[in-house]
């Protein structure tokens, strides 16, 4: 029961949270910052010339029965750089929205744990009703399909860059997150999630965020019934003086009445 309880708060929290507007910090399905987008770009990046590296392929650059073409191993050439770029964006698609990891670790590939959780249930037979289809529940969200496009102009438009920094000598390399974010698309005060790493312990706390959202209901409750009751007290205090000023009023009358006689 107490699993129940956490995924009903969790589902609470996001459900909330998938509803407020998409430039709220706090709210995880929020449109991604420039400083994400180039963070998980240049992961892949990375990731796809990880992959690519390890064939032992050999292309021969010229016409197929030209004695002289030029034979070049494919993880050197400028064929797997295309390869690379033209992939980058579409593994974007991958990731998911992590809505229990705080900051940037949001974006991650692999089913959300709350999604998991839910799931899980949901093929134990607990009915769980998220509002779409099933087979709707893995689809990547909006902010997905924002990194994807922003991650498409970013490799439009520094694809030169890129180009430059394959074709160094690798001792000449400098780190590509330095030189495509920090150098090129990020200002100065959007580089803090470069810093973000997901170790497990940087979940958001929604018992907290529970707890604190119902202090914050018992709180309004409490001013209400404040203004409710300084209202009452004072509508009495009115009432009470108007009587006295009633009272003055008979006496004085009384009072006159009696000296004309």
């Amino acid at each position: 029961m107490a699993n129940k309880g956490h995924v009903l708060i969790y589902l609470s929290v996001i459900l909330k949270l998938a509803l407020s507007q998409s430039d709220d910090p706090t709210n995880p399905h929020r449109d991604p910052s420039k400083c994400e987008v180039c963070k998980y770009v240049v992961d892949e990046l990375e990731g796809s010339l990880s992959d690519t590296s390890k064939t032992h392929e050999v292309l021969r650059i010229g016409h197929e029965f030209d004695k002289e073409a030029k034979e070049i191993k494919y993880r050197h050439s400028e064929t797997r750089l295309i390869d690379v770029l033209e992939q980058v964006c579409e593994r974007i698609l991958k990731y998911n929205i992590h809505a229990e990891r705080e900051a940037s670790r949001r974006f991650a590939k692999g089913t959300a744990e709350t999604m998991q959780t839910l799931m899980n249930l949901r093929d134990k037979g607990v009915k769980v009703e998220l509002g779409i289809p099933d087979n709707m529940w893995e689809v990547p969200g909006a902010p997905i399909y924002k990194m994807k496009q922003y991650c498409d102009s970013l490799i439009e438009q520094y694809e030169d860059v890129i180009n430059d920094w394959y074709f160094a000598e690798p001792d000449e390399r400098t780190d590509l997150t330095n030189l495509l974010c920090l150098d090129n698309y990020l200002a100065k005060g959007d580089q803090e999630c470069l810093k973000e790493v997901w170790t497990g312990k940087e979940r958001v706390d929604f018992d907290g965020d529970q707890e604190d959202e119902e202090k914050q209901e018992k709180k309004q409750k409490t001013g209400k019934k404040r203004k409710k009751n300084n209202t009452q007290d004072g509508e009495k205090k009115k009432k009470a003086k108007k009587g006295i000023h009633l009272n003055s009023e008979n006496i004085h009358s009384t009072v006159h009445s009696k000296t004309e006689l």
